[in-house]
Order: structure tokens, then sequence, then C-alpha cells
């Protein structure tokens, strides 16, 4: 990708902005996208013995073997090409449109991996009106 858009900004007959944002348009926001999706609807698998299963066992491991159940889509490969995009889309100004587009997907993998802490409130708490 680098030697690409170098190799752009050395030939005067190419445009580099266009080029970043057919990149972009073309191969990262659509495997962002891909594996945003792919997380979302990933199933869980044991490492033992390889069993698939569409959520998580109650119990926390393998039914079968007893072996853990792991993730199959993992949150480095949805983040992959998130950083590299912002970067691209800042240096060649890109057009407005994808920049939103690259800003959205942040947002949409930032409320999917950040934890904002739930606080579990109880009857108490709303007879009392301490809670807020």
């Amino acid at each position: 990708m680098e030697a690409q858009l170098s190799l752009a900004n050395k030939i005067r007959a190419v445009d580099a902005p266009d080029v970043a944002e057919r990149v972009l348009k073309s191969h990262f926001l659509p495997d962002l996208l891909g594996n945003l999706r792919a997380f979302s609807r990933q199933r869980m698998r044991c490492i033992k013995c390889g069993a698939k299963f569409r959520r998580p066992p109650l119990t926390g491991v393998c039914p079968k073997c007893g072996g853990n159940v792991v993730l199959t889509v993992h949150e480095g490969a949805v983040r992959k090409y998130l950083e590299i995009s912002k970067e691209i889309g800042e240096r060649y100004g890109v057009s407005s449109y994808t920049q939103q587009r690259i800003e959205l997907l942040d947002k949409d993998i930032c409320s999917l991996f950040e934890n904002h802490r739930v606080k579990q409130l109880g009857l108490s708490d709303f007879m009392s009106g301490s809670a807020r």
C-alpha cells in the first residue's frame, strides 16, 4: 500500500488522492465492514475437539470434551485496517464522504469493543431517590 501510494506521488500523470480514495473504497472499507459483520455473526469453537457452537455453552466449557471455548473472529481482525485507513484519509485528503464513512466505522468498532460500565441498579435504588 505504501509503495503504491509513494509511486503515485512520484508520477505526475497519477492523481495520488484519487488512488488513495479508490484503494480505501475498494479494499479497506469493504474489508472493515465485512470483518465487523463477521464478528457480530461469529460462532464459538472448542480448542480441544474443534466442535462449533452458535452460542457459548452455559458452563463455559465444551459439553463434548470439556475443552475451552473461544471466539472464531477476534478484535484484531476487525480493527486491522482502521488506523491505516484514517491515516491515509487524512494524509491524502480524500472526499468528505469517505472520511465520514471511516469515522462511522471507527465509532461502530469502538462501541462494540469498549466497555461502557453499566451499573446494575436495584429497585431500592429507585425508591430512595439516589439513582440519577
